[in-house]
């Protein structure tokens, strides 16, 4: 089953065709299997990584900041408890909608002022909201939180978009790897944010949290100025093209994979705190380092995933690796009735799911930028800042989709089912995504429907390789017998 999906995430070879007479004579399964060793890093591309992953660490801790105190102030300022939820979840709302126009319009306006002028906004939106506790309870109070609460999402969604995108551009031969680390920034910006603000909320009130990490946020966007430059080939001629992207069936299966391991991660930040509460009796600390277990295991393994991504060119192994085994983590997590022979009272089972259910999740999460990328190159879409920009856009969507959905309906669902049930459904979701991806794996190289390159005359011939390395003639007299 490996060797199924090693065609898939390919670079030049994608799917296994090869597009020139030099590599026709190579060894199929070995330009497969892996990539030729990058080139080293630039001073200028180390400058780069630092400044996005600067900026990464500074908006994650940002946006993180808030969860240990502001739902006490929301409630003294008369919000339902399902309000205070719309406020934290309407961030990850506004992303999902704005971040394909973003990738659309990142061509227009260039990169690095989407990024700096996003990172500026999110910024700003940050010191506005450290101000809203002035406001009268009830509806003001709400309705400007939300209106902040927008607003931020908007700088935030086109940082963040035109930042994977300038990655892309810059780390052609990295990408991946590249990625797995701004996830690491990204994991122990969120593991930072609620400890740093909880301390700066019971030493300075709720003024203090906002202001400090808002400063240190416009602080990043200055010091980002000097150190992104607006390099040669970052703006495009061309602007990509949202329906060409739309029409590859790949890209609606991989950004919905993206969208479902999301969910999970999302699905426990409601749910397994009354949880473990509730069935272990755990104190808070004890909970909080649960999830601080849980933010670290995701965190420190993403560059690795990022890293396979890149040498072994394995995306869709890598995913649904992932996704089976995050299932599987989700179905103990509960534990799952569906099993009554495990046991409900050890809580070192939680410790031990918890753990490699998040390192299981990154695995599924970071092959999918490097592979809605391949997808669209290997479609003939131009590759530049303009596919790159719809590209980041699509995949940073589908991933606030699922940074939505998962507490909402993982607060729903254990509400009306209980959290051993609601596990069991996030772990049948993972499983079930992981089977359709197999199947739609057939379907796109058996069946030939979904991966055959675009007609070109000045190809005379193209050679295939099948999941299994025997080679398939792929002339255009042949090419109705392989349909």
């Amino acid at each position: 089953m490996a060797d199924l999906y090693k065609e898939i995430g390919n670079d030049s070879d994608y799917g296994s065709i090869n597009d020139n007479s030099s590599a026709q004579t190579e060894d199929p399964q070995a330009s497969a299997t892996s990539s030729p060793s990058p080139s080293p890093m630039t001073r200028h591309q180390y400058i780069v990584f630092c400044g996005i992953a600067l900026a990464y660490f500074a908006d994650l801790t940002s946006f993180s900041l808030i969860a240990p105190f502001y739902p006490i102030e929301a409630k003294e300022k008369d919000l339902s408890p399902v309000m205070i939820g719309f406020v934290f979840s309407v961030f990850s709302l506004v992303q999902f909608l704005s971040s394909p126009i973003f990738g659309k319009l990142l061509p227009y306006v260039g990169a690095k002022f989407m990024f700096l002028a996003g990172s500026w906004v999110a910024a700003g939106s940050n010191l506005i909201f450290g101000v809203l506790d002035e406001l009268e309870p009830g509806t003001q109070f709400l309705v400007f939180c939300l209106v902040t609460r927008c607003v931020g999402a908007l700088g935030a969604s086109a940082s963040v978009t035109a930042a994977t995108a300038i990655i892309a551009h810059t780390f052609p031969d990295r990408t991946g790897q590249m990625m797995g680390l701004l996830e690491l920034f990204c994991g122990v910006g969120l593991m930072v944010g609620p400890a740093l603000g909880g301390l700066l909320y019971s030493v300075g009130g709720y003024k203090l949290p906002f202001m400090v990490l808002g400063a240190a946020d416009t602080l990043v966007v200055i010091i980002n100025i000097f150190l992104i430059r607006s390099s040669e080939g970052m703006e495009s001629k061309t602007k990509g093209s949202m329906l060409a992207v739309a029409k590859i069936p790949a890209v609606w299966v991989i950004a919905l994979t993206c969208g479902v391991a999301s969910t999970g991660m999302g699905f426990l930040d409601p749910t397994m705190s009354p949880h473990l509460k509730d069935q272990y009796k755990l104190s808070p600390v004890f909970i909080s380092l649960v999830y601080i277990l849980s933010g670290s295991a995701y965190a420190i393994a993403t560059p690795l995933w990022g890293y396979l991504s890149d040498k072994k060119r394995i995306t869709r192994t890598l995913i649904v690796f992932g996704l089976t085994g995050g299932g599987v983590c989700f179905l103990f997590l509960g534990p799952t009735p569906l099993f009554p022979q495990v046991p409900t009272d050890q809580v070192w089972t939680v410790i031990v799911t918890v753990g490699l259910g998040s390192l299981l999740l990154g695995c599924a999460i970071v092959p999918t930028f490097i592979d809605l990328l391949n997808t669209a190159k290997w479609y003939g879409l131009p590759d530049d800042i303009s596919t790159q920009g719809i590209v980041s856009g699509v995949f940073n969507s589908f991933f606030s989709l699922g940074a939505f959905v998962g507490p909402t309906v993982g607060g729903v669902l254990q509400q009306h089912y209980g959290f051993p049930w609601a596990s069991t459904m996030v772990g049948f979701m993972f499983i079930i995504m992981a089977i359709l991806i197999v199947l739609f794996g057939f379907w796109e190289y058996q069946c030939g429907k979904g991966r055959r390159r675009p007609p070109n005359n000045d190809l005379t011939r193209q050679v295939s390789v099948n999941y299994f390395g025997s080679e398939i003639d792929d002339t255009e007299e042949n090419r109705g017998l392989l349909s």
